[in-house]
């Protein structure tokens, strides 16, 4: 997996005028997403109960979710997908370490590295200029419920990967995923409660930016954290068993 990682690595720094171009383009995206939180901020005076830097946070941590999905899953599911689409994924699964794991680490676009810097920068920006008080156990909670979005992330992922196994023009859903992570940008609350579950317990799209956010921001309880938690390893219990069903079945080009 390690060879895998550099690999990609000295691949994409052969060119680095893109290494920094996309990166840095990436950023710039990302932190754009914030102007229409600020216009509602400015009219509303709060966007249901989150203000202005409160906002920032929840933007950053958007920022580094979607920089850690295009610099490492995004590029991973296209690499394997390709792999299942032309029959020769036998040659992944046959080296001496897991299958999931080889998959997952395939390929990797270091460049968007750059956006998880700067997502973390502007958590730091919000927590330190807004109002709120920071605290060790909002810190904690932060970290505790960013990882469990992380594993979120991973678990929905295979959970794609594992679609293309039966129908491989799903190779899109990728593109798909990556839309869909917009709505991230925006809190839980702005949403109606049946989608507001519907991206907490189905596609946990709010696991993985929104509640990260308000955990730092002292708003979560630990009794909601154990619940996120849960929700991310009963994903990823689930994502595995998946996997493992859609291997048996696995007909690659020389079969």
């Amino acid at each position: 997996m390690a060879a895998q990682l550099e690999m990609s690595t000295l691949t994409a720094l052969q060119y680095r005028l893109g290494f920094w171009t996309e990166g840095l383009l990436g950023l710039l995206w990302s932190v754009l997403g914030i102007a229409p939180l600020f216009v509602a901020v400015d009219h509303l005076g709060a966007v249901e109960g989150w203000g202005r830097w409160e906002l920032v946070v929840l933007t950053g941590c958007f920022t580094m979710l979607s920089g850690l999905f295009t610099a490492l899953l995004q590029p991973a599911l296209r690499e394997s997908m390709t792999h299942i689409l032309k029959g020769t994924l036998d040659y992944v699964l046959l080296r001496p370490a897991d299958g999931l794991l080889l998959c997952l680490t395939c390929a990797f676009r270091p460049w968007h590295l750059v956006e998880v810097l700067g997502g973390a920068a502007l958590v730091i920006a919000g927590l330190s200029l807004g109002t709120v008080p920071v605290t060790a156990m909002g810190v904690l909670a932060g970290l505790v419920t960013g990882a469990a979005g992380l594993v979120a992330l991973y678990a929905f992922g295979v959970l794609v990967l594992c679609a293309s196994f039966r129908a491989l023009q799903l190779q899109s859903l990728t593109h798909v995923m990556e839309a869909l992570m917009d709505f991230g940008r925006w809190p839980a609350q702005v949403f109606p409660p049946l989608l507001r579950a519907l991206f907490t317990f189905v596609i946990p799209l709010l696991v993985m930016t929104s509640y990260p956010a308000e955990a730092l921001l002292g708003r979560l309880s630990w009794g909601t954290v154990g619940q996120l938690v849960a929700v991310s390893a009963t994903l990823l219990t689930l994502a595995r068993w998946t996997w493992l069903r859609a291997i048996r079945g696995y007909t690659s080009a020389s079969s």
